[in-house]
């Protein structure tokens, strides 16, 4: 039998498609699907009706095109309004239209919008049969669910990738300003605590200019010490902890450790301005390590309020942020960097109040060996 495909839009659609489209992947799995139902049911029309998450619009595949041909107008006027169709669960086959010796069935894709198989036969469908259709239809649901999941994230890409673009675009002028003025003050301030003010900002500056530069780099693993890193990262944002009064606890022993020096910093920055945030003034941020021969599992705990159920879901997707300000890109960035270093990264409330971050990093990684690259948005982020 011969199928056609249509695009058909938002409304009740008709039986007997008006065009023929080239296949994509999607429809190429669905028409699979249906030459299974043909295989055990030669001779059946059978109709599948989808939202294309491709395409923005309803797709209808059709095969059998005789067989609907010989139906009355009227009988063909009631299958393409669709009034037939009801919230029925997902996968549950059903009689809805019997016209002499023709019988109608229809098996719901979706428990919100019309998306359904449409099968019609001369004869009365097994148990067997109908067990088979209802299984093809319960694999096109999750397929069909699957493939909008990939479509939502290839669009949430392309916002980070557009706003990356205009934030580089905007910031390297001035940066690079800022930078020219800072080395002009060290040049001239001999006083060790407004240097020291001058070099974080220094600092600062260096890690946006790699920001704005990273793009599909690889990372270079070199041995470094966890515990200076650390450091590093709580140094350049002493300001800011001066400010609430809050102190940070961690271990100063040295820990040899093959990573991304960089990178890393960026996952504490990450962590540590989150902590910072929901820290209550002249709060404690703990910051602590368990080594076992095959990775060292760090943890980055606050006295926070904690997050909710919503929060502990989501708060690892991109643009998904608790703070009004926050661009809920940091943890994003943060999880992809552990991820490339062959982590895993987690968060979870403490029984006494606050967030607790963890995350492992293996400790057999090889020494100056290139990792995959991974793809961070500009800028270090809180969410």
């Amino acid at each position: 039998m011969r199928a056609v495909v249509s695009s058909i839009p938002l409304r009740p659609a008709s039986i007997v498609p008006d065009a023929v489209e080239s296949d994509s992947p999607l429809q190429s799995f669905c028409r699979l699907q249906i030459e299974q139902i043909l295989s055990i049911l030669p001779g059946t029309g059978i109709r599948l009706v989808y939202q294309s998450p491709e395409q923005s619009k309803r797709q209808s595949v059709v095969y059998g095109r005789e067989f609907w041909s010989l139906l009355d107008s009227e009988a063909q006027l009631f299958l393409a309004s669709e009034s037939w169709w009801i919230k029925n669960s997902v996968g549950r086959l059903k009689k809805v239209f019997t016209e002499s010796r023709q019988q109608f069935y229809a098996c719901p894709l979706s428990q919100t919008k019309p998306e359904y198989l449409l099968l019609g036969t001369t004869k009365l469908l097994t148990a067997h049969q109908k067990r088979f259709i209802e299984n093809v239809a319960n694999l096109l649901s999750h397929h069909l669910s699957t493939v909008r999941d990939l479509s939502i994230q290839r669009q949430a890409q392309q916002q980070i990738e557009q706003r990356n673009q205009h934030i580089e675009h905007q910031v390297k002028s001035p940066i690079a300003l800022i930078q020219i003025y800072t080395q002009m003050l060290l040049s001239t301030v001999s006083e060790e605590q407004p240097r020291s003010y001058l070099e974080s900002i220094q600092s600062s500056i260096q890690d946006i200019h790699r920001h704005i530069s990273l793009k599909q780099k690889p990372l270079r693993i070199e041995q470094h010490d966890l515990s200076e890193i650390l450091s590093q990262s709580i140094k350049q944002l002493e300001p800011w902890l001066t400010e609430k009064q809050i102190q940070v606890n961690y271990p100063h022993a040295p820990l040899p450790i093959n990573v991304d020096g960089w990178q890393l910093k960026q996952v504490f920055d990450n962590l540590l301005t989150n902590a910072i945030y929901y820290s209550p003034e002249s709060g404690t941020i703990d910051c602590s390590w368990e080594i076992s021969p095959q990775e060292i599992l760090i943890k980055i705990s606050d006295q926070g309020t904690g997050l909710s159920e919503a929060d502990l879901e989501q708060v690892f997707t991109p643009f998904y942020s608790r703070r009004p300000e926050g661009t809920g890109l940091g943890l994003s960035i943060a999880q992809k960097i552990i991820q490339a270093h062959h982590g895993q990264i987690s968060v979870t409330n403490r029984p006494t109040g606050g967030a607790q971050f963890s995350f492992t990093l293996p400790r057999q990684q090889p020494k100056l060996s290139i990792v995959p690259s991974i793809e961070v948005p500009s800028f270090t982020s809180s969410t």
